[in-house]
C-alpha cells in the first residue's frame, strides 16, 4: 500500500484558520459599518467629506488584508467522496466510490478505491496510479485532458468518464440520483439485494421518512429505503 504524504497543517488546522479568518473579518465589518454608518452633514461641505473619502480607503484597505491572508482557508474544502462512473471495462474497478485518502498532492486531496489513487498532477489534471502514486503527467493508466475529457491506456474518450463530488444520502425528495455504497437489502415486499455502485433515483419521502427510489436493473420497479439505511445510499 503506497504512503500517502501527510498534510502539513491537518483537518483541524485548517478549521481553526477557517474559524479564525471568519472572526478576523466580521469584527472588521464592525468596524467600517461603525465607523461610516453616519453620513457627513451637508453643512460640513466638501471640505470635511474629503477628509471622510480619506479615512473610508484607509479603512477599506486595512479592511482587505483578511480576505488576502484568509483566502485560501475560506476556499471550498474538497468533497470527501467522489463517485466515477464511464471507466472502460479493462479498468472497471475504478468505477464507483472514491475517498479521501489523507495527505495532499500539489496542494489538493488524494483519493483512494482499494488499491488505486486519484490524485491531481503536475499538470494540474486528474490522473489515477495503480497502487503507487505519481503525480508525473505521464504517469498512470488514466489521465484527464480536460473536463470530459480523458486519456486511458492511451485512447482518448470524449464524455464517457465522469466524476462527481457525493455525500451520504440525506432524505432528497423527488429526482435524486443516488448510488449504493454499502450493500443490503432493500425494505420491501421486493426484498433486493442492491450492490455497490448501483445507480437509483429518488421518487419521494413517504410520512415516515422514508425513501421511494427506482434503482437501475430492476425493471422500473419502486423499491422503500427507510431511514435507517439512509447511510447506506450516496447522493451525487
Amino acid at each position: 500500500m503506497a504512503r500517502v504524504p501527510s498534510s502539513r497543517n491537518g483537518a483541524h488546522g485548517q478549521n481553526a484558520m477557517t474559524l479564525f479568518c471568519l472572526a478576523l473579518a466580521a469584527a472588521q465589518l464592525v468596524r467600517w459599518t461603525t465607523t461610516f454608518a453616519v453620513a457627513p452633514s451637508s453643512d460640513r461641505g466638501a471640505a470635511a467629506a474629503s477628509p471622510r473619502r480619506g479615512a473610508l480607503m484607509a479603512t477599506l484597505s486595512t479592511a482587505l488584508w483578511p480576505v488576502l491572508v484568509c483566502a485560501p482557508a475560506l476556499a471550498a474544502e474538497a468533497p470527501s467522496i467522489l463517485f466515477m462512473s464511464g471507466m472502460p471495462e479493462a479498468h472497471a474497478n475504478a468505477n464507483g466510490v472514491w475517498r479521501v485518502a489523507g495527505g495532499k498532492i500539489n496542494e489538493r486531496a488524494v483519493y483512494t478505491n482499494q488499491d488505486k489513487y486519484l490524485v491531481v498532477n503536475d499538470c494540474g489534471k486528474l490522473q489515477i496510479n495503480d497502487r503507487n502514486i505519481n503525480s508525473g503527467c505521464d504517469a498512470g493508466f488514466a489521465h484527464q485532458l480536460e473536463k470530459g475529457k480523458w486519456v486511458v491506456d492511451g485512447q482518448e474518450l470524449d464524455g464517457q468518464i465522469k466524476v462527481k463530488p457525493a455525500k451520504v444520502f440525506g432524505g432528497s425528495g423527488k429526482g435524486t440520483t443516488v448510488v449504493v455504497q454499502s450493500e443490503f437489502i432493500s425494505d420491501d415486499d421486493l426484498t433486493l439485494k442492491l450492490v455497490r455502485g448501483q445507480l437509483g433515483t429518488t421518487q419521494g419521502i413517504d410520512e415516515d421518512g422514508d425513501a421511494s427510489v427506482i434503482f437501475e436493473g430492476t425493471g422500473g420497479a419502486l423499491n422503500f429505503v427507510v431511514k435507517e439505511n439512509f447511510g447506506n445510499l450516496l447522493q451525487l
